[in-house]
């Protein structure tokens, strides 16, 4: 009888231990699973956490990297806007210079044609000073009687005549232009060689045509050439044009735009000899 007491006591303690085994198992397994799924979530929280802000720190660096490169791109595109800025002035410049010397050089050759139709010697000269009169219309040219320039002498730019010489010195010479208000010279209509009238200055840009016939009208264009009457200016030299006619006047008035213009006065010829007065009959 007590063997079999001792015997359900054996059995209930190792039932007993089993069980306790069995539940501090499940506990432990729970605790375990329990603190990985912990630790799993706390590595995920901390893992996005470092990834944000390396995401971050690498966006930042780009931008510093793209700030740095434009910043250093922009200095060198100014750099090269600057130097084709200098580039396209230089070459304006020597544009503008080419200009002037085919300019020149068309003037140069019209002269050179228009002084080999007179036989009359003369010397080249170049305009150095214009007067700074409104009322007076006078240049200086750089030749004087050292170089053979008389007073009276027609002066002739590439178009045409532009005055006389007014007063002469050494080395340099006054000339009087057309449109000054002393000026007056004897033309005659290309057109109608016959009919002779007096070109006389203004003191503007254009001249007036004086004491021509009442029957005569000479229409918008016509060229005027100096008659050479009076032994001053030799005949046949251009003067100007017909610019308008203003009928209401008696006689009517007759402007003359000159073949001058004292902007672009720059080269002239002084014809040195004057033709022989006029016999009288």
């Amino acid at each position: 009888m007590a063997v079999r007491r001792t015997v359900s006591r054996t059995n209930t303690t190792v039932l007993k231990s089993f069980l306790s085994g069995l539940l501090f198992g499940g506990v432990f397994l729970l605790i375990l699973v329990g603190g990985w799924a912990a630790v799993s979530a706390s590595a995920e929280v901390v893992g996005g956490g470092s990834v944000g802000m390396v995401t971050g720190i690498a966006r930042l660096w780009q931008g510093v990297r793209f700030w740095t490169t434009n910043l250093f791109r922009t200095e060198e595109v100014a750099q090269e806007a600057r130097q084709l800025h200098k580039k396209v002035a230089r070459l304006e410049a020597e544009n503008t210079q080419l200009r002037r010397y085919a300019e020149e050089n068309k003037r140069l050759r019209a002269l050179l044609q228009l002084s080999q139709t007179f036989t009359q010697p003369y010397i080249a000269a170049e305009v150095i000073a214009l007067g700074g009169s409104n009322w007076y219309h006078t240049a200086i040219i750089n030749k004087g009687s050292r170089e053979g320039t008389v007073n009276g002498a027609p002066v002739l730019n590439h178009q045409g005549l532009v005055g006389r010489i007014w007063e002469v010195r050494s080395h340099h010479s006054v000339l009087l232009l057309l449109t000054d208000r002393r000026s007056a010279i004897g033309v005659t209509l290309s057109r109608h060689p016959k009919v002779h009238g007096i070109v006389k200055g203004t003191g503007g840009q254009w001249c007036e045509l004086v004491h021509l016939s009442r029957k005569v009208i000479p229409p918008i264009g016509e060229p005027l050439v100096t008659s050479g009457l009076g032994g001053v200016f030799p005949k046949g030299i251009p003067v100007g044009t017909v610019a308008w006619v203003q009928r209401q006047t008696d006689p009517p008035t007759v402007w003359v735009r000159p073949f001058l213009t004292q902007q672009e006065l720059r080269e002239v010829i002084v014809l040195t000899e004057l033709p022989p007065l006029p016999q009288p009959p």
